[in-house]
């Protein structure tokens, strides 16, 4: 074969490579659709509270203020309606719901005083607008939410690893979708807090 035909060949393939290339450049810098990504942006903070139980008695439940930083990887924009947080361990799953948009931060939280749930400063949870390419940082407070699927229980906390999944559920959409999943150890020691009305921050 002619040694200017090969080069006209493999030409027109770096050409058809060099289009796809853009094309496909193209598509995910302004047509990729809608596409969240969740990360948790330091340790949560776990907050006691006392649950008063039918037959008078009394266990600790705990607040989840979540750092979260929310990314938009495609080209158009979305809107995060809703949050989920399901707590998982062996002795039962518990469901919790968005509450506030608060302060707490790493560099904020000695600032915060002892109760994020009180703090003045905290707004209430509204939807999360996300623009194409682009991430935005929340802290959110979560409250557990009593759910027929998801029953409070009578059980105490009890020592042991606590799973962290993340939902979240999209304008338009019907179905929240796990976007983050994380696990916290909870020992003796950071229990028997929860009963003296200590803030725990589990490390990641």
């Amino acid at each position: 074969m002619d040694v200017s035909v090969i080069l006209s060949i493999i030409a027109v393939a770096i050409s058809g490579i060099a289009l796809i290339i853009s094309w496909i450049v193209v598509w995910n810098n302004h047509y990729s659709p809608f596409n969240v990504k969740i990360y948790c942006g330091g340790s949560p903070r776990l907050e006691p509270i006392p649950q008063q139980l039918e037959d008078g008695g009394t266990v600790i439940r705990f607040y989840a203020t979540l750092p979260l930083y929310f990314e938009n990887t495609g080209a158009q924009d979305g809107v995060i309606r809703d949050i989920i947080l399901v707590v998982n361990s062996d002795q039962n799953k518990w469901l919790f719901k968005p509450a506030f948009y608060t302060k707490y931060s790493i560099k904020t939280e000695p600032t915060l005083g002892a109760t994020l749930t009180k703090d003045p400063s905290n707004e209430p949870f509204y939807y999360i607008h996300l623009a194409g390419k682009s991430m935005v940082f929340k802290s959110i407070v979560f409250v557990p939410e009593k759910h027929e699927k998801f029953p409070f229980g009578t059980n105490p906390l009890s020592a042991g690893n606590y799973s962290f999944a993340v939902g979240a559920l999209e304008v338009g959409k019907e179905e929240y979708k796990t976007k983050l999943v994380f696990n916290i150890n909870l020992n003796e020691e950071s229990i028997a807090d929860f009963s003296k009305d200590i803030i725990y921050f589990p490390f990641l």
